[in-house]
């Protein structure tokens, strides 16, 4: 997962110089006319929706068991654990400088709402200090994070000006998720939930296509130490505690689907000037 991380990021640095350094040349003398940016929420061809899966990372810290087949003690400690879930959200990106012909900066907002699970929190400790999950009496956590991703994007081709004429599309972004999480335990009569609110940077890569609607294909990254939730007493029968859980970075793929892209007027077969730029012709 290191591994995978580390290309991710250095993949996202890699592009987003490239881009801003293309941007200025390669793709075109003209550039689209750029609107009032909160002019933007009026338009609904702009708006997308987003259905994420995602691959949370944190820890566990607290007092875990020590087994021998039988009961030795118990040792504190602080290890790493995974976690997955769904969500979903609706965004909008909102231009506000053109770069050149098919390309733009652009703010982009996210408005979503994340469910994540995360297991095996009264694992114990073999003699040989190996981790041993439990088959029966698990004790697992989950967090709801209602999530406002705020960032700013380099946007190229068909869903950067809104365009039927292009069938592919990118973009590279990076920003800052503000989020309030509510994190439950499974077990434990009583226990209150978790809330927290958090701050987080993240960085992002889009690729879209036209596929009848422009269909877009993401990759976010975000990491930060947020503590969701802190068990001050035993939960009988499943942990002596106190534990905490606590998140320190997320890895999101998300399929974005852009509903009313459909009805983006320039098209490829009847329209022989872009509606952006009467004086290019397209053939």
């Amino acid at each position: 997962m290191i591994t995978g991380m580390s290309v991710f990021k250095k993949s996202v640095i890699f592009l987003a110089i490239v881009f801003m350094t293309m941007s200025g040349s390669v793709f075109g003398q003209y550039e689209f006319g750029v609107q009032p940016l909160l002019s933007y929420f009026r338009d609904a061809q702009r708006y997308e929706l987003a259905f994420n899966y995602t691959m949370p990372s944190g820890y566990f810290e607290g007092v875990q068991q020590v087994n021998n087949g039988s009961y030795v003690g118990d040792t504190t400690v602080r290890r790493s654990i995974m976690s997955t879930g769904f969500g979903g959200s609706i965004g909008l990106t909102l231009p506000f400088k053109a770069t050149g012909h098919i390309s733009c900066w652009a703010l982009a907002i996210q408005l979503g709402v994340n469910m994540n699970t995360w297991t095996d929190l009264n694992s114990t400790y073999g003699a040989d200090g190996s981790l041993v999950v439990p088959t029966a009496n698990a004790l697992t956590a989950s967090t709801m994070q209602i999530h406002l991703p705020i960032g700013v994007d380099w946007m190229v081709g068909n869903q950067a000006i809104k365009t039927q004429r292009l069938g592919f599309g990118a973009s590279v972004g990076a920003g800052f998720i503000p989020q309030f999480n509510m994190t439950t335990v499974s077990q434990g009569a009583g226990l209150p939930t978790g809330e927290r609110f958090g701050c987080t940077p993240y960085a992002k890569v889009d690729l879209a296509m036209r596929l009848g609607m422009v269909v877009k294909l993401r990759v976010m990254y975000t990491m930060g130490d947020i503590s969701l939730i802190e068990v001050n007493h035993a939960i009988p029968g499943y942990t002596d505690g106190p534990f905490k859980v606590g998140t320190q970075s997320s890895l999101i793929f998300s399929l974005v689907l852009m509903p009313f892209s459909m009805g983006w007027h320039e098209t490829d077969w009847y329209n022989t000037h872009d509606t952006y730029n009467q004086h290019d012709r397209l053939n």
